[in-house]
């Protein structure tokens, strides 16, 4: 009878260290240690608690730095051509063989607004569409996305604008594509301050 039971309680043990490894392992990392040192307060004494030295959660989340110069409204116009894709050697791209270059090309206008928090919003009208933009400036880097105001019409095009600030001007590129990918078109865009 005594072999049974040390038996079994041997084999609960062995289940209970085996789970205990398996829900560290699964579970995520394990519990951090603590940092603090534990101490030992004499009875009948209450231990002090000193203030923290960590920051609290508000004062570490730090807005990130204003994008220097570039806060404002900046407009300028865009000329749109035919897209290159490169593709690998020896792969024909019969998709866009059949784009003749005619639909979305030519001019357009693109204004965009960059709040002091480094956040971009902006529009477009023209040869690609009407389109919103929205992105994000860090440092003299900017970049957004080129999402159509109507996205389910035929013409809809999809894609990015990158820039970066060069001396007064914001000078980049419209890079773009119809919702199939078989239209691609790109355009340089230069854009100033708005007064």
């Amino acid at each position: 009878m005594r072999h049974c039971v040390s038996t079994a309680l041997s084999l609960i043990a062995c289940l209970s260290l085996v789970a205990c490894e398996k829900s560290g392992s699964e579970g995520g990392a394990p519990p951090a240690p603590s940092i603090a040192p534990a101490t030992t307060v004499p009875s009948g004494k209450t231990a002090e608690v000193a203030p923290s030295a960590a920051p609290s959660p508000s004062a570490s989340a730090a807005l990130p730095a204003e994008p220097p110069g570039l806060v404002g409204t900046w407009e300028g116009k865009y000329d749109a051509k035919k897209g290159e894709v490169e593709m690998p050697p020896k792969v024909k791209d019969k998709v866009r063989t059949k784009d003749d270059g005619k639909v979305a090309v030519g001019s357009g206008t693109l204004t965009l607004t960059i709040g002091p928090d480094g956040e971009l919003k902006g529009k477009t009208s023209g040869a690609l569409g009407a389109a919103a933009l929205s992105g994000k400036v860090e440092g003299d880097e900017v970049r957004a996305t080129f999402f159509p105001e109507d996205a389910l019409s035929k013409e809809a095009m999809f894609g990015i604008v990158q820039g970066k600030r060069k001396d007064d001007k914001i000078v980049g590129r419209i890079r773009v594509a119809s919702g199939d990918a078989s239209i691609v078109r790109e355009a340089e865009i230069e854009l100033k301050k708005k007064d």
